[in-house]
């Protein structure tokens, strides 16, 4: 069952016991149940509430945890004779968010790690959760189910009632021929629908499902009820999630600084990347420059050269001899020998 806690600007997905609605059920099951004698069962996993459960039933469950903001509360029932097999909640059953830009697509698991364990799905009414959520557990169990709505709904204590934006609730029973006799089959959900300012969210609370013989359903009825009409949340436990929210909010906080530590790396990385890419496109041209140059000064026959008395550097027609001579007058002679009042330019390479 879950608790929506505001933490900061992030809704807190706690699961544990709340929102359970319950009806007036008939005055015969009222009075089976109260013929029943009742101890209190204490979460035996982090001690989060405790209730009144039938004496001598088997009772198993508690609380799980799936991160920070997201536990889920289930118990199982069973009477002695194993007429009822009682269920409240299901801690496979997580809390949903609506496909958004955000999310993977519709059907998809929602999870971030040590945080939470969602899916992605589109809000559903209490009556269409129940009817889908019946087939899917007792398929095995009671084989050829037919199901019909139901009439029985659930009404929730003050202490345990919750706002959200939108809810719808809904039952259904069916009945086959299971291994062990006829067996009746009952679901109760409550689907409630939470808007927040930077989430929306969905949730399945309560759950009841049941499977009895066909006279014992409006005793698992009543047993649920009186169940929910007990339940006690521990001050202790309510101060410890609210400790564990603001841990999980925190590591939030320090996994988006380490992504945008991570994006700074990121960028100064690709920024200098880019200049070397920049550096390295300059550096080419300059080379393709050179030997376009290189290129056009062989095609038309042209050298560079350099005065060596002057600094004076010049392009000269390329002659058949690898030696250069200028004169007085700056006449350029290529020649193997060097005339009579010349000096050798260089070549410049």
């Amino acid at each position: 069952m879950k608790i929506c806690f505001p933490g900061g600007r992030t809704c807190a997905l706690v699961i544990c016991l709340a929102t359970l609605r319950a009806s007036a059920v008939a005055a015969g099951p009222a009075e089976n149940a109260s013929k029943l004698s009742w101890v209190q069962f204490d979460d035996p996993s982090e001690h989060a509430l405790s209730m009144e459960v039938p004496q001598g039933w088997e009772v198993k469950g508690g609380l799980f945890r799936f991160g920070y903001f997201d536990v889920r509360w289930m118990l199982d029932l069973v009477s002695p004779d194993g007429k009822v097999v009682l269920r409240l909640d299901d801690a496979s059953v997580p809390p949903y968010v609506p496909p958004g830009p955000h999310t993977p697509p519709a059907g998809q698991p929602f999870n971030k790690p040590q945080q939470f364990q969602m899916m992605v799905e589109d809000y559903r009414t209490g009556q269409s959760f129940a009817e889908t959520y019946a087939q899917s557990r007792f398929k095995s169990a009671c084989p050829g189910l037919t199901l019909q709505p139901a009439n029985w709904k659930a009404e929730i204590p003050a202490a345990l009632q919750q706002h959200p934006a939108k809810f719808t609730e809904g039952s259904v029973s069916g009945t086959c021929n299971a291994k062990v006799g006829p067996r009746t089959v009952f679901v109760y959900a409550l689907t409630s629908l939470f808007r927040q300012p930077n989430a929306t969210f969905w949730t399945v609370d309560p759950l009841i499902s049941a499977i009895t013989t066909p006279d014992s359903l409006p005793l698992a009825q009543a047993v649920a009820q009186h169940m929910i009409d007990t339940v006690k949340k521990n001050p202790q436990w309510v101060q410890y999630q609210n400790q564990m929210t603001q841990m999980g909010l925190q590591a939030i906080q320090r996994n988006f600084q380490q992504f945008m530590s991570q994006m700074r790396a990121y960028d100064q990385a690709r920024s200098s990347a880019m200049n070397q890419q920049v550096a390295g496109f300059e550096a080419r041209q300059q080379a393709n420059q050179k030997q376009f140059e290189s290129w056009d000064e062989n095609f038309v026959g042209l050298t560079k050269v350099a005065d060596p008395l002057t600094g004076e550097k010049f392009d000269v027609w390329s002659g058949p001899y690898g030696n250069y001579y200028r004169n007085g007058q700056g006449t350029v002679i290529n020649s193997v020998n060097q005339p009579a009042g010349t000096h050798q330019v260089d070549v410049q390479h």
